[in-house]
């Protein structure tokens, strides 16, 4: 609509209506079925003299016995198929036990023996009902080819020359009126949880049931064939020139589907028309025209707007030149024309073929042949902008999508033909063999099993013409505007969802039916048959606490992309504005509280857990020593690049040793041996933190070099009271302050350092390390100028001042720790871990196999687990049950704890709950879900692989002869990944 100019008068005001076509509303109405427009003259016919050629069902009991009974011929060498029951839902197992009874009762199945059984599944039709479907793949592949011709459309268009009159009748469930072969009934046999069964009539899903159909229609209307009818599998297309002959041929068809005991459709019947569809053609009185259908999809992309002339020479303006950067360019109207297809004419022995594409927003096709010269012609084109359900289908699907859209939309071509289907999408070939359907691709096997073809792959830049088709700008929709993150829509689905929960909710149920009866419920309205609530002057939507839907806008108001695993409050915002339910706060903070992905990856804000639980004073010299590694440090001449730092608990004395960062176990116990056993003797406790290598290997090593056969019951105690931490940073600033440019020289320091650091006074003893073991302070060469001390303490007052000393240290030590508990313990809070928690362990200095194919550190998850208390072992430490893989200590401090809050079952399930291992021989085995990388290890190959039902924490490195129970997929990754061994 185009407003070139608009006359107004002084101080109007002016509106624009925009005004479209809608559908109307679908409603349930009390008609039993739709009865098609007919003239008096038809509806005498239709409606009163053959009016038991159309019922509403079937009859029950078997179809006559016309003689065309279909066989079904197999491999004779060739098992019969059987496979597993397919696993049902309720519902499934409901509508099946409902659909067995109809069956039995109509005699179209009867209890089978066969050593054949095929699969029962459902898959869901447009209106909402299940459809029982019986996987006959087995049964196929071993059947005997019917090579019966389908009629030759051409020829039957030829039939239609002079005709003014046409009648359409659609067989009502075609296949359900032919026989089985009695002594092949067995064959058809299939297998679910309420027994075995197999089918008298002809079921939907058999590779010959087209030509068997097709052969038995043809004998039933022979005698009429061609003369003022012509059949295509159950349509059948009356002709004629006039009025008074075409009820008479109307009444000759139907009396001989009466005769054979055939039925049609009312519904999808058609009488007495001046113009019809038939098998993708419009029959007029004038002639016959392609459909629209067929030819508009490559009509309607339109003329590329700046399309220079130069590009097209003369002798290439009827060419046809398109490319991924552009759609299409057609320089003429006269190569427009060229774009319409001429009227198929579908050689049965030609070659053929169908090129299909997907884009992620529209799928196209073409249908082409090839003729006697080799030359390749395109007979149709279609395509189709997705639906929003199927824009989220995943890529494969898609692409198989568009391939179930062309049979649909030319089945008449290729019902009967051999030929190939061509697609950019190279695992697509697989599928016809694959062993495990979801139920959409079980209802498209369905219809693919009904055809005779196979997949060829081709490359997508040769893939031109259906790709163009499944690029239409027109097609394209623009990126949705999602306000405040919330991305639900009121589908007709959920309306209907919504009804029903508001009829079963306790509390919104009576207000909704106080609704319907017109009355006004306090801060409630009614509209489009839905409840709304207004507080504070907003209205939303009111939504029963326990509907499906509830869980659904929580899971899009936090967990979706567009929401990004916000806070309580943030995601209450969210949502209120929106919606409304009772206790939507309660809820929406139990729902943010208990998301995994949040506990796991958002850091912690709570005060550290854990009170400070200071060590006992030592009563001795060197009783408890803790020790620590510095490093790495710049390599030393002696290639030095770490330091061991020994320190006694009581007096404070260090010992600082040069070491490496690779020293193990054994070589730390040396290092011990030689620096402080010599001049200290064997220590009651070594506190120290939780590195491997002070673990039993150690202690092992150091009772070894004393020669002590006898185990002696010294503590190992994996924490820490921040003594060598402290010790740690002294020792690096008085490094700084000596090192050279090269910073090489450090280790040759460390003798200087160390008797510089024990002659200093300690601030928590009031006394430097050498007063307080030696009982002496240390000579200096400053000494040497005072004067010389003439007095010698004998050995008992010796002795008395030492004890005097060390207990006014001891003294001062315990006032030091007091204040630092009580300093430290202000910015702390106590814990209620207990033995069988389950909690989240911060991911902080662990390092587990799922790290190495993750680009950055900074990105991965804050915590991990959940796991399980096992032991305390101190107030405020636990050991964990940690998986066998990790190799790391298994006792942590409760400040590395998060609590982890289980999802309940009112939010329903949000994440999958670890697998059981299976135990096979004594022996666990864990499903494998993914594989991630591959290595060439210690002369093995291993790959990353991610088990079921477990987080990426338990992902594990595997040496390939441990996977012989999922080869398929290592053989999908290594050809994936080209890797060949």
């Amino acid at each position: 609509m185009h407003f070139h100019s608009m006359a107004t008068l002084p101080g109007s005001e002016v509106f624009l209506a925009l005004i479209r076509n809608t559908p109307e509303p679908s409603e349930e109405t009390d008609q039993p079925r739709t009865i098609p427009d007919m003239t008096p003259e038809v509806r005498s016919i239709v409606m009163e003299e053959f009016a038991d050629v159309f019922p509403e069902k079937l009859p029950d009991g078997l179809p006559p016995d016309r003689g065309d009974a279909m066989k079904i011929e197999t491999d004779p060498t060739a098992d019969p198929p059987f496979r597993p029951v397919i696993r049902l839902s309720i519902a499934e197992l409901d509508e099946l036990r409902k659909q067995l009874d109809q069956l039995l009762a109509a005699g179209f199945i009867k209890p089978s023996t066969s050593p054949y059984g095929a699969p029962v599944l459902f898959v869901r039709k447009k209106d909402g009902t299940l459809r029982m479907c019986v996987d006959y793949r087995g049964l196929n592949k071993i059947t005997r080819k019917n090579r019966h011709p389908l009629p030759r459309i051409d020829e039957l268009l030829d039939r239609f020359r002079g005709a003014r009159y046409y009648s359409k009748l659609d067989l009502l469930s075609g296949y359900h009126q032919q026989r089985i072969f009695e002594p092949h009934t067995h064959k058809t046999a299939f297998r679910c949880r309420y027994g075995h069964f197999e089918f008298n009539v002809v079921p939907f899903g058999l590779t010959n049931a087209p030509a068997s159909f097709s052969n038995m229609m043809l004998r039933v209307l022979d005698p009429v064939l061609d003369k003022w009818v012509v059949v295509y599998l159950d349509d059948l297309l009356i002709y004629s020139k006039t009025k008074k002959e075409h009820l008479q041929h109307l009444r000759s068809v139907l009396a001989l589907l009466r005769k054979n005991g055939l039925y049609a459709k009312l519904s999808k019947c058609s009488f007495m028309q001046d113009e019809t569809e038939f098998l993708g053609h419009t029959i007029t009185k004038d002639g016959i025209k392609t459909s629209a259908g067929l030819s508009k999809a490559i009509i309607r992309i339109g003329l590329c707007r700046d399309c220079p002339p130069s590009l097209f020479p003369p002798r290439q303006q009827h060419s046809l030149q398109m490319d991924r950067r552009t759609t299409i360019c057609i320089p003429s109207a006269q190569t427009r024309h060229l774009l319409r297809p001429r009227p198929p004419h579908l050689r049965p022995r030609s070659l053929t073929f169908v090129e299909t594409d997907a884009s992620g927003f529209a799928i196209g096709a073409v249908l082409l042949q090839t003729d006697r010269e080799g030359n390749t012609h395109p007979i149709a084109f279609t395509s189709r902008k997705m639906q929003s359900a199927e824009r989220n289908y995943p890529v494969h699907e898609q692409e198989l999508l568009a391939v179930i859209h062309a049979l649909r939309t030319w089945r008449y071509y290729l019902d009967g033909t051999k030929f190939s289907v061509h697609t950019d999408h190279a695992t697509l070939r697989h599928f016809p063999t694959q062993p495990k359907l979801t139920r959409r691709q079980a209802r498209w096997m369905e219809l693919l099993q009904e055809y005779d073809f196979d997949f060829k792959y081709k490359r997508g830049v040769d893939n031109i013409v259906p790709d163009a088709l499944s690029r239409r700008p027109d097609y394209r929709e623009p990126d949705p505007v999602e306000l405040y993150n919330l991305s639900v829509s009121l589908s007709p689905d959920v309306r209907d969802q919504l009804v029903q929960d508001y009829n079963d909710d306790p509390r919104l149920g009576p207000i909704y039916k106080d609704c319907l009866d017109g009355k006004v419920a306090n801060g409630y309205s009614f509209q489009n048959n839905l409840l709304y609530f207004t507080r504070r002057g907003a209205t939303t939507l009111a939504i029963p606490r326990h509907s499906p839907i509830r869980l659904t806008l929580l899971h899009d108001a936090h967990d979706s992309a567009t929401a990004g695993h916000f806070g309580f409050q943030k995601t209450y915002d969210n949502l209120r504005r929106f919606v409304y339910w009772p206790h939507i706060a309660k809820d929406t903070q139990q729902y943010v509280a208990t998301c995994e992905k949040c506990q796991r990856n958002k850091d912690s804000q709570d005060r550290p857990a854990g009170l400070l639980q200071p060590l006992p004073i030592p009563s001795q010299r060197w009783e408890v020593v803790t020790m620590d590694f510095i490093g790495p440090l710049p390599p030393t001449a002696r290639n030095f690049d770490a330091i061991t730092v020994f320190v006694d608990k009581l007096t404070k004395q260090a010992h600082f040793v040069p070491s490496t960062t690779s020293a193990t176990a054994v070589d730390v116990a040396h290092q011990f041996f030689d620096n402080i056993f010599k001049l200290h003797g064997t220590p009651t406790s070594i506190i120290s933190d939780r590195d491997t290598r002070f673990t039993s290997r150690f202690w092992q090593e150091l009772h070894r070099l004393m020669d002590v056969k006898l185990a002696l019951s010294t503590a190992y105690h994996p924490q820490t009271d921040g003594q060598t931490e402290v010790m740690n940073k002294t020792l690096k600033t008085m490094l700084r302050a000596f090192i050279d440019n090269k910073q090489s020289n450090w280790d040759q320091l460390l003798p200087s350092l160390e008797f510089a650091y024990n002659n200093a006074v300690n601030a928590s003893t009031g006394y430097s390390p050498f007063f307080l073991n030696s009982g002496q302070h240390p000579r200096l060469p400053t000494a040497l100028l005072g004067k010389p001390s003439s007095s010698v303490p004998t050995v008992d007052t010796f002795l008395t001042e030492q004890a005097t000393t060390l207990a006014l240290a001891q003294d001062a030590l315990q006032r030091a720790q007091d204040h630092q508990e009580q300093q430290a313990n202000k910015r702390r809070r106590d814990h209620k871990y207990k033995v069988g928690d389950k909690v989240l362990l911060r991911a902080t200095n662990i390092t587990i196999p799922a790290d190495s194919i993750r680009p950055a550190d900074k990105l991965r998850p804050q915590f991990l687990g959940p796991f399980t208390l096992l032991e305390q072992h101190s107030p405020v430490t636990f050991r964990v049950e940690l998986p066998p893989f990790y190799k790391i200590h298994d006792v942590f401090h409760v400040d590395t704890f998060r609590p982890y809050l289980p999802s309940p079952e009112s939010l329903g399930i949000r994440a999958p709950a670890p697998v059981d291992p299976t135990v096979i021989d004594g022996e666990e085995e864990y499903e494998v879900d993914e594989i991630l990388k591959y290595r060439f290890y210690r002369r093995q190959h291993q790959f990353l692989v991610s088990f079921k039902g477990y987080g990426r924490e338990a992902d594990e490195w595997l040496p390939v002869s441990n996977l012989d129970n999922c080869m398929d997929l290592v053989t999908t990754f290594k050809e994936q990944h080209g890797i060949i061994f």
